[in-house]
């Protein structure tokens, strides 16, 4: 049974939906561009309700509540935000407030309050209200019905009122099934046929059971031995056993007619055996005397395209009193059943696509995928950003706490960074074991992609103090992680292979940020980049040049800069740290450098770098070679 839910804000109606599956409210992500708030959008198999717009002092979370509809007349309510106290489910003049964490099942109706002066009133509908309620005209699938039919002279229209279930309704004054049917037979059997089929359309978008609904609504509205779904990949026909959804038990297993197959694909349309314009029965079709092939477009593709047809047939010996040719009715059935049919095959793509798109690129990437196309990702050779992040400590992990507890600590931490990452619109190419690797500049061009890598990093060292605070006396060491930063030219695009996708780059740039994040542990830091990512640090922001650097495996240099969060950043440590470096790189200067090394090392004892300069000053001193570089030599990856 469907929830409403109407949307008030300061008292006013705003907006309302009809809903029965689990639903999130909250306000705009930054990807929901062009939307009209209050609007429906779906992030994985999660449907969500954007009720409020970003900006300004807006206290309303991404996620604020979650609502599902509990059997019997009760709705749960649940507060899926980590620190919002602003919910409260409200009853008559009992007012409960709901913390973070929390669900509260209350009997309907019932008020939900929200911040920003928000409400929704959730209140059961019946069936007769959806009913009601229908009569808005959806020409596409109108349109799409048709075009499947093509020539036959059949034109259908049906319309549906629901506003989120999925409801369709038949409607107009066309009968169905049999031109010699009487008006009373011809109604039971359109009551017989949505018996089987309005339970299907309310099956989850990849239930198998939508499409046996179809086939059993066919085989006994129409009196078919077999209906089959039968797909089309890669230029050839699926005949798989799973396609095979009902026949009859005395129906010998055989593969339908290609004949058929082949014109439908060929026209488009839907297409009958026998046919006006066949002269004589095709050799596989000689023990079937009547079959029907629609076929089912891709709605996902403005170029068209096949997702393959619906297919069934019967039969017809003499005597037997089964008719055999297809009615117009009987073409118009099939032809409704096709379309809906092709959306849900096409949702159900679209899902996994989605699915699969979700795990690497941020809404704003996918809005562009899903517009441009596959093409999108094709292999090209740009600019990027690169962010290599280790968590460090994970052997600690594995070492002092259980498999499963060290597993979801990982998992947990993994979780946080990436959603730095795609909050900051960037792709997540990969994890290697406790390191995530992540990319800016592709597939969209983003001419700032230096800055937003940078921006994703400090909000990483930010998100370091939170998990040590969630895990604190949960774990027995410091959660820390080591970032390694660059950019540069990469060939860009789908690494994987067939069975696995991963988008990424490729080249001197990804090796060499690999090689960045490495020298995090050497140089005692958090963060490190090559002076291409340095050049778009913000003049606000902290950063200090640590010296010239050479990396195993990789010829030539680089400038390596510690980036520094505001935690980290000292005035006086930079400033002197850049006059050290400078005595140093004179190659003349190294008591002077010494001195003033050791003078920091001595104020923060901590300071990694600055010890390691010190060390370097002092060998230079002692140990002097023939010919001085200021190039610092990595000695491990």
């Amino acid at each position: 049974m469907p929830i409403r839910i109407d949307l008030l804000k300061d008292g006013t109606n705003v907006g309302n939906i009809l809903v029965d599956e689990y639903l999130e409210l909250g306000r705009r992500d930054k990807s929901d561009i062009g939307e009209v708030v209050p609007f429906l959008t779906r992030f994985g198999n999660v449907a969500r309700w954007v009720v409020t717009d970003t900006g300004g002092a807006n206290k309303v979370p991404r996620k604020v509540c979650g609502l599902e509809y509990i059997d019997g007349n009760r709705v749960r309510v649940s507060n899926i935000h980590t620190a919002n106290r602003e919910l409260w489910i409200q009853k008559g003049e009992s007012k409960v407030q709901i913390l973070p964490g929390d669900s509260i099942d209350k009997p309907l109706p019932v008020t939900v309050r929200l911040p920003e002066g928000l409400a929704v009133e959730i209140a059961l509908v019946e069936i007769s209200e959806i009913e009601a309620e229908q009569g808005t005209s959806h020409p596409e699938f109108n349109e799409q019905v048709n075009s499947i039919l093509g020539g036959s002279g059949t034109s259908l229209s049906f319309s549906s009122g629901s506003s989120f279930l999925s409801q369709s309704s038949i409607g107009g004054s066309h009968t169905v099934f049999s031109k010699d049917s009487e008006v009373g037979e011809n109604s039971r059997l359109f009551l017989q046929a949505m018996s089987h089929v309005i339970p299907a359309l309310q099956e989850p978008i990849n239930s198998p059971k939508y499409l046996q609904g179809i086939a059993e609504a066919v085989i006994r509205v129409m009196d078919m031995d077999r209906v089959e779904i039968i797909t089309r990949k890669d230029g050839k026909w699926i005949y798989d056993d799973t396609n095979q959804f009902l026949r009859s038990k005395s129906l010998e297993p055989e593969l339908p007619s290609r004949n058929l197959l082949e014109r439908v694909l060929a026209t488009g349309k839907l297409s009958t055996y026998p046919d006006e314009e066949e002269d004589c029965a095709s050799e596989s079709l000689m023990e079937m005397q009547t079959a029907i092939a629609s076929p089912l477009m891709d709605p996902t593709n403005p170029k068209g395209g096949l997702l393959g047809v619906l297919y069934a047939d019967r039969r017809c010996k003499m005597g037997s009193g089964r008719s055999a040719s297809i009615s117009k009715d009987e073409k118009g059935f099939i032809a409704i059943l096709s379309a809906a049919t092709a959306n849900r095959l096409g949702n159900v793509k679209k899902e996994q696509e989605l699915h699969t798109y979700q795990q690497f690129f941020s809404q704003k990437v996918i809005a562009n995928l899903l517009e441009k196309g596959d093409a999108f990702l094709d292999g090209k050779d740009t600019e990027v950003s690169v962010l290599f992040c280790d968590i460090r400590g994970f052997s600690k992990a594995t070492d002092s706490m259980e498999a499963n507890a060290a597993m979801q600590w990982l998992s947990d931490t993994l979780s946080e960074l990436s959603q730095v990452v795609l909050d900051a619109d960037g792709v997540l190419v990969d994890y290697v074991g406790d390191e995530l690797f992540a990319m800016w500049g592709a597939p969209d061009e983003d001419p700032s992609h230096g800055y937003s890598a940078i921006r994703a990093a400090l909000q990483m060292m930010e998100i370091k103090r939170m998990l040590n605070e969630r895990y604190q006396g949960k774990i027995s060491f410091k959660i820390d992680f080591g970032i390694g930063l660059n950019t540069g030219k990469a060939r860009v695009g789908n690494t994987g292979s067939r069975q696995k996708f991963k988008y990424g780059p490729m080249g001197r740039t990804v090796n060499l940020g690999s090689r960045i994040q490495g020298l995090t542990k050497q140089w005692q830091v958090s963060t490190l980049m090559a002076e291409s990512t340095a050049e778009c640090v913000p003049p606000d922001t902290p950063k200090r040049r640590l010296c010239q650097a050479k990396v195993v495996g990789l010829d030539g240099h680089v400038n390596l800069y510690q980036l520094m969060s505001q935690q980290e950043a000292n005035d006086d440590l930079i400033s002197r740290y850049a006059e050290g470096l400078a005595l140093f790189e004179s190659g003349k200067q190294f008591r002077q450098s010494a001195k003033l090394f050791g003078e920091l090392v001595q104020r923060h004892p901590e300071d990694g770098p600055s010890l390691i300069m010190l060390e370097r000053s002092v060998s230079q001193l002692v140990h002097p070679i023939g010919t001085f570089s200021p190039v610092w030599e990595a000695f491990t990856k």
